[in-house]
């Protein structure tokens, strides 16, 4: 039989990758064999894989109960080698829509192929060449167009829709690797049309009327020279107010995604750009509001967001359709509640069948799937690469995120020793040039002032180095530390403890070089952190939003785990009881005849 990677060399999905790919691919790839009626996936599980019939055959059914609660057939299909099910879970987790069961009565094992999605991410993540190889190919059979070759239109289409991120990922509203953006509107254009239309109106009427003015007036030589000086500078006054109002306008987002909502605030009157967020768990109801007859007639109004976040409400003001935003919100909160139910029938399972010891009906064929390690760069080991990890705005540990201050705030704390270093050498040129003195004479002087100078400098340096904000998987940290250590101070909160993120960049020098603070609020009012004049906050933003999801994920998991171990043990002690008939009846027996 093929081995793995010869068997995804030759499948239509894979078959346009390069040698080095498939093996990859064949690395975070599992084999498995299952008994004859083994259950491959159970109907409302969690779905989150590519399954690939590598020998065998599988039975799909699905089916649904009725008013009276009897369970009935719905749909089935059959799966024969070389069918493939679940490219689409590979980059949109969803539930099984049926009960998936092997067939081997044929005589051949029924053998699967089975990639996560995470583990798929991850392998494009670091061979991003082959996702244009994973297009689909389409073909007419039978008079139909199928696709017979890579994957499917809505999953190759999600695919590009992560990895197109890759390329804003410092944008203004940065967005998590494995998070889909669902809706993105900016203000409606009729609000801004009500925004411009005064300025517009009197940018037309007031230079044009001030010329007719001008032009019926007896010759005279002052006012003629008013004639084009004066609509002129108001057509300017004018016309910057139109073009303010549509700057203004058009650096506003909402956004929606499968994991946040995020609205990004852009004033152009102090440079001031502010992203809310909050978790699509954390909201609680979304309100519409059209209150004029003019938003009625033009569909647009304002979508109330309340949530359970320390912003309390967020606003999507004076949107087209803000309907749209209900109904997308509503789509992805009743996922997020499916994918909740769906783990928690998962992680039932498999605590019962861990429980009372139940032997699988499965096993791996040859090494288990490992995720790709990360690629070490070539460079690793020199030493430009060394003191880029020493003085990185970002550097990624194997325990923790480190951030640092902006260059620019190095820049201008050290910008008086650089100052006095460039009037020293001023100075140096005016005593030799003009006043006579010679080299040596100012020498000891000058090792004297720069020995200072430096040191000086140094010290700003390593200072700004030394200023940190960790992020691990517990603990958010604030580290403030005096160089060739005189001194640190260190503030921390849990991740646990964090009720909202907001980054803000506060005037136009932090616009220009995109660079802010990012506020955390946690239970404790008084322990709430500031990153301060950190590049990028609304990278380090999704940041604490990606590692606080995780640290949820598991401690949610935890918890079921602990729960479902109880149910276990109470069905264990219930299933003892009966076995040794020490359970009385807990109905009436039959009525005695009179």
């Amino acid at each position: 039989m093929a081995t793995k990677a010869e068997f995804l060399e030759q499948h239509p999905l894979f078959k346009e990758l390069t040698e080095e790919e498939i093996e990859a691919l064949a690395q975070i790839t599992d084999e498995v064999r299952y008994e004859n009626g083994a259950m491959v996936a159970y109907q409302g599980d969690v779905a989150d894989s590519l399954y690939i019939v590598k020998s065998g055959r599988l039975y799909a059914e699905a089916r649904k109960n009725d008013i009276e609660n009897d369970s009935y057939v719905v749909s089935s299909k059959n799966y024969l080698t070389g069918d493939y099910f679940g490219e689409d879970w590979l980059f949109v987790p969803n539930v099984h829509p049926a009960n998936v069961k092997a067939d081997s009565r044929q005589g051949n094992p029924a053998i699967l192929l089975i990639i996560t999605g995470t583990n798929f991410v991850r392998f494009l993540n670091q061979y991003p060449q082959a996702l244009p190889n994973l297009a689909p190919e389409v073909e007419m059979v039978d008079e139909e167009e199928r696709v017979v070759g890579g994957l499917t239109d809505e999953a190759f289409a999600e695919a590009q829709k992560l990895f197109a991120k890759a390329k804003r990922r410092r944008s203004v509203i940065s967005i998590l690797p494995d998070e889909l953006v669902q809706y993105s509107a900016r203000r409606s254009r009729w609000y801004l049309l009500v925004q411009i239309f005064l300025p517009l109106f009197l940018m037309i009427v007031i230079p044009g009327g001030l010329l007719y003015f001008f032009g019926t007036q007896p010759s005279d030589a002052f006012l003629y020279r008013l004639r084009f000086w004066v609509p002129g500078i108001l057509f300017i006054v004018l016309f910057g107010v139109l073009l303010f109002q549509v700057l203004d306008w058009s650096n506003d987002y909402f956004v929606v995604t499968n994991k946040r909502v995020v609205h990004r605030e852009f004033d152009l009157r102090t440079f001031r750009v502010d992203i809310k967020t909050a978790r699509i768990d954390q909201v609680q109801s979304v309100e519409i509001l059209k209150p004029t007859f003019v938003s009625n007639l033009l569909n647009f109004g304002t979508a109330r967001i309340t949530t359970a976040s320390a912003f309390g409400t967020i606003f999507f003001d004076n949107i087209d359709n803000p309907i749209r935003v209900k109904d997308t919100l509503d789509r992805q909160s009743k996922m997020v509640k499916t994918l909740d139910a769906s783990r928690e029938q998962t992680l039932l399972r498999q605590t019962f069948g861990e429980h009372f010891a139940v032997r699988p009906q499965y096993e791996p064929v040859g090494e288990k799937a490992a995720p790709l390690p990360p690629i070490r760069p070539a460079y690793e080991d020199s030493f430009w690469y060394r003191l880029r990890q020493r003085y990185y705005w970002r550097v990624e540990t194997e325990n923790a995120i480190i951030y640092r201050k902006h260059f620019i705030v190095l820049i201008i704390e050290s910008a008086i020793p650089i100052g006095l270093a460039l009037l020293g050498l001023l100075l140096t040129f005016v005593l030799i040039y003009y006043f006579q003195f010679t080299f040596r004479q100012l020498l000891p002087f000058l090792i004297f002032g720069y020995a200072i100078d430096i040191f000086w400098l140094v010290w700003r340096v390593e200072d700004w180095r030394n200023d940190m904000f960790q992020l691990t998987d517990r603990l958010i940290v604030d580290i403030d530390r005096r160089p060739f250590g005189f001194g640190e101070s260190r503030k921390q909160a849990l991740l646990s403890n964090i009720q909202n993120v907001n980054a803000y960049t506060p005037g136009l020098v932090h616009t220009i070089f995109n660079y802010g603070n990012v506020e955390i609020e946690t239970a404790g009012a008084e322990s709430n952190l500031v990153f301060e004049n950190i590049p990028y906050p609304s990278v380090i933003q999704s940041d604490i939003f990606a590692q606080l999801e995780n640290m949820l994920e598991q401690q949610n998991r935890r918890q079921r785990g602990t729960r479902h171990k109880e149910y276990a043990l109470l069905l264990d002690v219930y299933k003892q009881t009966m076995e040794q008939d020490r359970i009385p009846d807990r109905t009436p027996g039959d009525v005695p005849p009179l």
